[in-house]
């Protein structure tokens, strides 16, 4: 940049400060004590400008690839200081404004003027797209008013606000009538070249050109969009062609509500609105201004020239001023020599209508206007003040009645325009003539337009569906659609079939076709099946139309494998090498889509491959040219550059490298410089694959003046398996490595650049590729890498959207002398970065990082960096600067924290070693930046620990990152090739009852974690807690385990009060339980298995307290008595004896009980449960028998004395299987007790009885006495609490009438028993 001279009359003084500006890093001087304006680029928080200077740093950053951010002004700007014309008085040198965004960094951000205004801008330049803007493309520009802007340039694209405005949107822009623009071709007042939007503009400035002029746009394209609501005031001026007040070329597109005002000048095609018209459409416009043309041919009051019918005014007028001046050849043009259209037509052109000065003066033109627009568009006029209408005036214009005017121009009714609102509006109406003209149907066929039935005015000619005029139609036309084929190649519609092309001139037929230039439907289609493989040449000749050709794999490809060369022109030649036996499809066309009248031939050509000695294949896919020498490889350049560049090759398996010495080399005493000529270009880029198989490549030698330098120079599909060895690479031009200068989307894979290999460049440089945008991995770098700006040690610049660079490691020292330079990547503008590494030591001005020098849009994850980085501001030991907030990461990003980082001769230190220079990443919901990015000494980098952390801690499945961890060889860092022996395995040793651990990193994979416990073997008792452990004797180890049970079976858990509680016991009688451990069990159950259809009684006796209800199978539960009865008998010689029962509901452990098995019970079990048990060393202890009280009783008199049959009788439970002694008894079904012999099963009840001498002869019979049934013994028993006292907690003994009657409660006045004894009660 050239830098402003310092104001004083000191030479040396002035001398010295001009010395000390050129030597300041690229900026300018006003750089370095710049302060960055607020925002960080963002759509959602740009950068904030408020003054020239940080605009310069705006379009600096843009300028150096940074060409997404956006800004928005926050005060108006004065550029007299970064940009003025030479002034001798001031001691001045002139100053150029440089654009925002160039050729290589189109500006693809928002930039929001925000209503300010930019003054002094002034641009003299001798390079093509000048202007504020240079090249802006995909992005938006609004809200600017330039006050005293002076563009001049001598080449292509000039506009005020943008040289080259691709499919930028472009919005409320104003240029003041002090502002001018003077240029070559494609001259605007707003735009040099326009491709998108423009709304709501107005250029006032004076605009000069030779061709391609206009007060908005020189050139504009763009069928989907349109100019809408603009207008020019300024005067237009062409030197030669195609000049027009709004645009000087117009390729395709609308405009609408929109006019011109100003005086229009140039030799011809001159007009109002256009100069010259290709594809267009014009809706409710308006022209007033002179129009002026020296030749005599093409110039009109609206357009100058319209191309084949191809314009429409497709709705409202199109209005031009019938008293402006159209001056042609000097003479000014009257009567029927003024037209609207200079040459051409247009269709609806009833739509064109010329009025007065005194019509437009009226009010009458603006209430038509108006009445045509749609939306909140706004015609008005100030009647009385202005003399033509005006865009966006708030002074509109009504009628006081209909206004209907005849569609041949005049008007048969009106009436009087006002600006103040009517009780009554008028509206407006076009009248067409009485005496339509019909037209029939016409079918419409593949290849040619067939009609709809319509009428056609017979004053205006405009066509509508109805006789009556009023449906008006567009077009009556309706267009053919074309062939449609089967898998046959046979038209479905017509049957027509594609025909075979042979050897020699084949006469053909071009008709109408209907799709566009890139589809296969845009073509008449021919086939050819090749007989050998060889280079296919077809040539049209249709005696000088102008025809176009495609070659296709397929009728149904997506795209075409080849296109016309232009080497035929105006016909078409396509050149492509075929395979034998394959069958291709031929396209061809007239350029536009039209049919050709006459004979057209195709000359078709095959010449046979004529491949160097010792080369095989045909360049297919299937058939790769195999290379074994450098001739070889300098064929197949050769032959990819001259129109094959899809041909696919790959270095043969019997090679292991090629010298490419003798195809290129340096000069030296004996021999002349010899400079490879990369394989690929910008014009004609390598579409192939190429296979390295492996190989070697060695001595390759580039001195380049030109871009896109390397071994291939532009690819776009595949690249993968070379090394290369003593590769020297050199370039003046942008876009260079050693691989490829630029790879577009490609995939390149497993290329290596060895440590004598070195790559020197000017911007855009990459140790394997200068840029790409393809998917990258497995590539080593070793080179040596330098450049001036976007310097990288993979690559210079990636654009990967969503595509990575995988698996990747840069070893060579990366030196970047200005801006933007990385260990893998310069300027990373949008992709992913994974599993990926940085050792080399990286220099640079600013913006320079160990693995990215800038980043917009980016991913990294589990990468490593261990290089030295220096620089003089904005650098990181991982990324120089982050822009926006669009990076993210995860996993880990680890560097080296031994490395040095010297920013501006200063070791950093401390917190001022940043790994990221300026900006941030984001990461993972729940993480931040410490827990990604993690700095590592020297001595954990090489321990192994940073491997298998990269790896996500995992030595299994796919992994990325080795390590040989030996004590001879071992690796100093993590590495990304996999060899014999270097996966990282890792082991943990601790103790689980001590603060002690230790981890251990190696090869060996039989390594594994190992955790050291207090092992106790079996079970142990705990005295102290009277309960059992096992597992780990540390309590705190999740080994540890408390059990209730000597078996272990039992798990105990341990309370806050100190208590251990079993949640579960399941007790049968197989049951066992070997304890002395004291707990509670949360939930008991005791089950019986009953016999299948088991019925009748039971005796149960459990050690835990139960509720009757609780039972399960059981229909009730009756505890035993405290009495056995003798009862009398017909039979002297049996003894009868009743065990009386009782009811409770709650039942305590030990209780003998009869229980009466459920009617219904389809588990056949019996089940008895009870919740918080405490289980003590005595829980199974048998409990203590019960003694009886034994009574007579005769059946009659109710008196009950003691009974001496028998000497002692007694009732228990046992809780395990025990063998009773003599004189024991178990129970039946029936209820009746029988002798037992052998052992009684566990948690039953046995009666034991001791006969008295009295008896010994006599048979004794026991049963039980239900308490609900009185039928045994004549006696009713009632619950035992029955007899107690109100209030009283003492049971008292039963009470029962003479007729041995259980008394409930207190009893009346009478005699009853009571201890077998009778009482009065009186």
């Amino acid at each position: 940049m050239k830098q402003k001279q310092v104001h004083k009359s000191n030479r040396l003084v002035t001398m010295l400060l001009l010395v000390m500006a050129i030597l300041m890093p690229y900026g300018g001087a006003w750089a370095q004590t710049q302060t960055l304006p607020a925002g960080n680029g963002s759509a959602d928080n740009p950068y904030k400008i408020s003054t020239a200077a940080e605009l310069a740093w705006f379009r600096d950053q843009v300028n150096s690839g940074n060409n997404r951010i956006s800004a928005t002004l926050t005060e108006d700007i004065d550029l007299a200081e970064f940009c003025h014309a030479k002034d001798g008085t001031k001691y001045t040198d002139e100053l150029s404004w440089t654009p925002i965004g160039n050729e290589s960094n189109k500006y693809i951000g928002t930039f929001n003027g925000n209503g300010k205004i930019i003054r002094n801008l002034y641009i003299n330049a001798t390079s093509d797209k000048t202007g504020f803007f240079g090249y802006a493309t995909d992005g938006s520009i609004k809200n600017i008013t330039f006050d005293n802007a002076k563009v001049k340039s001598i080449d292509f694209y000039t506009g005020i606000l943008a040289g080259y405005a691709g499919s930028c949107f472009i919005e409320n822009i104003k240029t003041l009538a002090n502002c001018s623009v003077k240029s070559y071709t494609y001259t605007g007042g707003i735009a040099g070249n326009a491709c998108g939007n423009i709304s709501n503009c107005e250029n006032h400035a004076m605009v000069e050109g030779t061709d391609g002029v206009g007060g908005f746009a020189g050139r504009y394209d763009s069928s989907n969009k349109s100019i809408t609501s603009c207008a020019n005031y300024g005067a237009i001026t062409g030197a030669d062609s195609e000049v027009g007040g709004m645009v000087g070329q117009f390729i395709s597109g609308t405009i609408q509500n929109s006019a011109n005002y100003g005086d229009i000048t140039g030799t011809y095609n001159v007009g109002n609105l256009m100069g010259y018209a290709d594809e267009c459409n014009l809706k409710n416009v308006l022209g007033t201004g002179n129009v002026t043309a020296t030749s005599i041919e093409k110039t009109g009051l609206l357009v100058g020239s319209v191309s084949d019918y191809s314009c429409t005014a497709a709705s409202g007028i199109l209005v031009y001023n019938s008293s402006a001046k159209l001056t042609i050849n000097g003479i000014e043009q009257t009567g029927d020599a003024v037209k609207a259209i200079g040459k051409g037509s247009m269709t609806s052109a009833e739509k064109i209508k010329a009025f007065s000065a005194e019509q437009l003066k009226s009010g009458l033109v603006a209430f038509i206007l108006q009445e045509n627009v749609s939306g909140g568009l706004q015609w008005g006029q100030l009647l009385g003040t202005d003399n033509l209408p005006l865009l966006g005036s708030a002074n509109k214009v009504y009628s006081d009645s209909p206004v209907i005017m005849k569609c041949s121009g005049e008007l048969e009714s009106t009436g009087t325009f006002t600006n103040a609102k009517p009780a009554q509006e008028g509206t407006f109406t076009i009248k067409h003539g009485n005496s339509p003209k019909h037209h029939g149907f016409v079918p419409v066929t593949c290849t040619t337009d067939g009609k709809i039935e319509y009428w056609e005015c017979n004053l205006c000619h405009a066509s509508c569906s109805d006789a009556e005029l009023t449906q008006e139609v567009s077009t009556p036309v309706v267009s053919a659609t074309g062939h449609k084929y089967n898998e046959n190649d046979k038209c479905t519609k017509c049957q027509h079939e594609i025909s075979f092309l042979t050897l020699g001139n084949n006469p053909i037929t071009i008709e109408k076709i209907f799709g566009e230039l890139e589809e296969i439907s845009g073509y008449n289609l021919y086939k050819y099946t090749a007989p050998e493989d060889g280079t296919l040449e077809v040539t049209a000749n249709s005696n000088g139309k102008d025809t176009y050709g495609t070659l296709w794999e397929s009728r149904t490809a997506a795209s075409c494998l080849t296109k016309d060369d232009d080497s035929n022109r105006p016909d078409f030649k396509i050149t492509y090498t075929v395979t034998k036996g394959t069958t291709y499809y031929i396209g061809a066309r007239e350029y536009d889509g039209n049919a050709i009248e006459g004979n057209v031939t195709l000359n078709v050509k095959l010449t046979g491959l004529q491949l160097p000695v010792g080369m095989t294949g045909n360049g297919s896919e299937a058939e790769p040219f195999v290379l074994k020498t450098a001739d070889h490889l300098a064929w197949f350049r050769d032959y990819v550059n001259k129109s094959h560049p899809s041909a696919c090759a790959k270095i043969a398996d019997d090679v292991k490298e090629i010298d490419m010495s003798t195809v290129c080399h340096k000069a030296d005493a004996q021999v002349a410089e010899l400079s490879w000529t990369p394989i690929g270009n910008s014009d004609n880029k390598y579409q192939g694959t190429f296979d390295g198989n492996g190989k070697t490549i060695k001595n390759l030698y580039i001195n380049a003046t030109s871009d896109y330098a390397g071994f291939f120079g532009y690819a776009s599909k595949s690249i993968k398996n070379i090394t290369f060895d003593n590769a020297k690479v050199t370039s003046t031009g942008g876009n260079t490595g050693i691989l490829a200068g630029a790879a577009g989307v490609y995939i390149i894979e497993k290329i290596k650049t060895l440590a004598n290999c070195s790559v020197d460049g000017d911007k855009t440089v990459g140790g394997i590729a200068g840029s790409t945008k393809g998917n990258i991995s497995n590539c080593e770098n070793h080179a040596v890498v330098k450049g001036a700006m976007d310097v990288g040690g993979v690559v210079g610049s990636f654009d990967g959207i969503s595509n990575s660079i995988t698996s990747c490691a840069n070893y060579g020292a990366v030196t970047g002398t200005k801006y933007v330079t990385g260990g893998m990547v310069g300027r990373f503008a949008s992709g992913s970065i994974q599993n990926s590494a940085n050792y080399g030591d990286i220099t640079g001005s600013a913006y320079v990082g160990s693995l990215i020098g800038d980043a917009s849009i980016c991913y990294l994850n589990n990468v490593l960096s261990t290089g030295n980085v220096t620089a003089d501001k904005s650098t990181g030991l991982f990324v120089g600067q982050i822009q926006g907030t669009s990076c993210t990461a995860s996993g880990i990003l680890a560097y080296n924290s031994s490395a040095k980082l010297t920013i501006n001769k200063t070791e950093q230190t401390g917190e001022a070693v940043k790994a990221i220079g300026k900006g941030s990443l984001t990461y993972p919901d729940g993480k931040n930046e410490a827990d990604v990015v993690k700095a590592f000494t020297a001595e954990q980098l090489k321990s192994g620990e940073v491997a298998y952390l990269l790896n996500g801690s995992t030595s299994e499945g796919k992994l990325a990152w080795y390590q040989k961890l030996s004590e001879t060889d071992a690796d100093a860092y993590p590495v990304l090739v996999a060899a014999e022996g270097n996966t990282v395995y890792f082991a943990a040793y601790d103790y689980c009852y001590k603060d002690d651990k230790s981890i251990k990193y190696g090869n060996d994979p039989t390594l594994k974690s190992t955790t050291y416990h207090l092992d106790i073997e079996g079970v142990e008792f705990n005295a102290d807690k009277h309960i059992y452990q096992k597992g780990c004797r540390n309590e705190g180890c999740t080994l540890h385990k408390y059990v209730a049970d000597e078996d272990g079976t039992l798990e105990a858990t341990e309370s806050t009060d100190g208590k251990f509680y079993v949640e579960e016991l399941n007790l049968t009688d197989a049951t066992t339980i070997n304890t002395q451990a004291q707990f509670t069990v949360k939930n008991l159950q005791y089950s019986r298995q009953l016999t299948e259809g088991q019925k009748g009684y039971v005796t149960l006796c459990l050690p835990f307290d139960i509720k009757a209800a609780d039972v399960a199978g059981a229909e009730k539960c009756y505890p035993v008595g405290n009495m056995m009865i003798h009862m009398p008998t017909a039979d002297a010689s049996v003894l009868k004896f009743v065990l009386m029962l009782d009811e409770q509901s709650d039942i305590k452990a030990g209780t003998p009980m009869i229980v009466k098995l459920a009617a219904e019970n389809a588990a056949q079990k019996l089940v008895a449960t009870a919740q918080n048990v405490e289980y003590n060393a005595n829980f199974f202890a048998a409990p203590a028998a019960k003694s009886l009280t034994l009574r007579d009783w005769d059946g009659k008199s109710g008196m009950m004395p003691i009974c001496h049959d028998l000497a002692s009788a007694s009732i228990g439970g046992v809780y395990t299987a025990t063998t009773l002694g003599t004189g024991s008894y178990s129970l039946r079904e029936g209820g009746k007790f029988g002798i037992h012999e052998g052992e009684l099963s566990p948690y039953r009840v046995y009666l034991n009885i001791q006969t008295s001498q009295s008896a010994p002869s006599r048979a004794m019979m026991f049963s039980i006495g239900m308490p609900d049934d009185s039928s045994t013994t004549g006696i009713r028993i009632i619950n035992m609490a029955d007899g107690m006292q109100m209030g009283s907690s003492v049971k008292s003994a039963a009470i029962y009438t003479l007729e041995g009657q259980r008394v409930k409660g207190t009893p009346g006045k009478g005699i009853y028993i009571k201890n077998g004894k009778k009482f009065i009660v009186k």
